[in-house]
């Protein structure tokens, strides 16, 4: 089946298939995806490798904010800026460095993401925080320090049950390497909650029935 996306009326594709669209219209887009990085697996694949800041041995970070990505029902915008690469002000990566604590990261999520929302870096970060504390991280999962083995299921109940406005069809686990990877949670454009669409597809996430979710490399 063939659909059009919103803010690319000339293009169709197959509506199974979840893809990337480069260069598309900035603001045209359906709805986001909070992102919520479980930070140890990060660390433990490819953070300390890079040497990113939260991956510090004596940190002790768990659920971060990743980003928050702009969604068309299926698929989603990436890199819609226009000639040179945005900008990310240094006073904007100080005010989220504390729920986003890498700089790579944030600039890197704004040029592939906020971008797209149509916002300024300023103004998009600010939106991401609001999506981000929207969310309360259950204390089962908020400790880096313990070692747990789940299934994708066992930490969606976990969020639901922490979070009484959130729905099963609103949330997804992501997984990698065996690993808890990361918790994506959907919001309309005014950050109320909404089902996501076929891009946070469960099984395609992760279909595994039992994962890891490893401790910070400071305590193995």
């Amino acid at each position: 089946m063939a659909v059009t996306l919103l803010g690319l009326p000339s293009l169709a594709y197959d509506s199974g298939r979840p893809q990337a669209f480069k260069r598309a219209e900035p603001g045209a887009f359906d709805y986001y995806t909070l992102v919520l990085s479980w930070s140890p697996t990060h660390c433990l694949t490819e953070g300390h490798r890079r040497g990113d800041a939260q991956c510090d041995v004596d940190g002790d970070s768990d659920f971060i904010l990743h980003g928050l990505w702009p969604q068309y029902a299926v698929g989603w915008p990436e890199d819609c800026y226009r000639g040179k690469h945005p900008w990310v002000p240094s006073a904007v990566i100080r005010d989220v460095a504390d729920i986003m604590p890498d700089k790579g990261i944030i600039i890197h999520e704004y040029r592939s993401h906020g971008t797209c929302s149509g916002l300024s870096p300023a103004a998009y970060f600010s939106l991401a925080r609001r999506a981000f504390e929207k969310v309360t991280i259950p204390r089962t999962l908020d400790d880096p320090k313990t070692q747990r083995f789940v299934s994708p299921e066992k930490v969606e109940s976990e969020f639901l049950a922490t979070n009484k406005w959130m729905r099963p069809e609103m949330i997804a686990v992501t997984c990698r390497r065996g690993n808890l990877f990361d918790v994506r949670i959907c919001f309309t454009k005014d950050l109320d909650p909404r089902p996501c669409g076929r891009n946070s597809n469960q099984r395609r996430l992760c279909a595994l029935n039992r994962i890891t979710v490893p401790v910070s490399r400071s305590d193995r």
